[in-house]
């Protein structure tokens, strides 16, 4: 267990110095700390965003302590960073419902706003691939497990989990939470699109993983069309008519 007081000492020093330095543009508090759903094992992990000029500097003089992890990041470069089609693309979550805690030019929280949400340009693409990939290992884990090959149909069971994630995120232009955060999200932050409660959602989610239950997977697929189809996606369900879903 990390000692919260010392940390928290640690921490303030670390953004005060941040505060004086030139070279540093905007400090972002990320991790559970960032979004106000830490533990008694937090640490502060934070973002630092520099000039261009001055980034090899920052990165040599903010080193990792014991209670505070730092990662620098140029301007030109944070201007790139999670933006969909990106290699980092895998973080835009760390800044949906974050704050610059430190912004000296006004660019940073903007940027911050607009990493944690899917840009708006490629909502339909994710949903479709979305949805479309769900449908796909739906089929196959209800194929399998129908064919009493239970090892493949857990598998792909499983792997629809993901895509149902990312599919009623983006419907809504929202990216999929880390694992660590989804119950945290759907309770803090609920989706006005889901159509059931999210305590019913996650124990639905629990039971495909757990056990493939094949009726829960069932209510989930009518769940999805209905969603797909209020959407605006119903020719993306139309084009699985006739496919074997149990």
């Amino acid at each position: 267990m990390i000692n919260q007081q010392k940390a928290k000492e640690a921490y303030d020093l670390f953004v005060q110095k941040a505060k004086d330095d030139d070279r540093i543009l905007g400090v972002v508090l990320s991790g559970g700390r960032g979004k106000g759903a830490q533990t008694e094992n937090s640490d502060y992990d934070v973002m630092l965003i520099t000039t261009d000029d001055g980034f090899e500097g920052v990165k040599a003089d903010y080193q990792k302590t014991e209670f505070v992890d730092s990662l620098p990041h140029s301007i030109s470069e944070f201007r790139e960073y999670a933006k969909t089609g990106s290699r980092s693309q895998y973080d835009k979550y760390t800044f949906a419902h974050n704050q610059a805690i430190v912004d000296k030019t006004g660019e940073i929280q903007k940027l911050v706003n607009e990493k944690g949400l899917i840009e708006p340009d490629q909502i339909n693409r994710i949903v479709r691939d979305a949805l479309g990939g769900y449908l796909n290992s739906l089929y196959r884990a209800l194929k399998n497990l129908r064919d009493g090959d239970i090892l493949a149909g857990h598998l792909d069971a499983d792997e629809t989990i993901p895509r149902i994630l990312t599919f009623i995120f983006a419907i809504e232009g929202r990216v999929r939470p880390f694992n660590k955060f989804l119950e945290w999200e759907l309770n803090n932050h609920p989706l006005s699109k889901l159509p059931i409660e999210t305590k019913d959602f996650l124990q639905k989610i629990e039971k495909i993983i757990s056990l493939a239950d094949l009726e829960v997977q069932k209510e989930v697929l009518e769940m999805v069309k209905k969603m797909a189809v209020d959407s605006g996606y119903s020719d993306k369900i139309a084009e699985w008519e006739g496919y074997y879903f149990g």
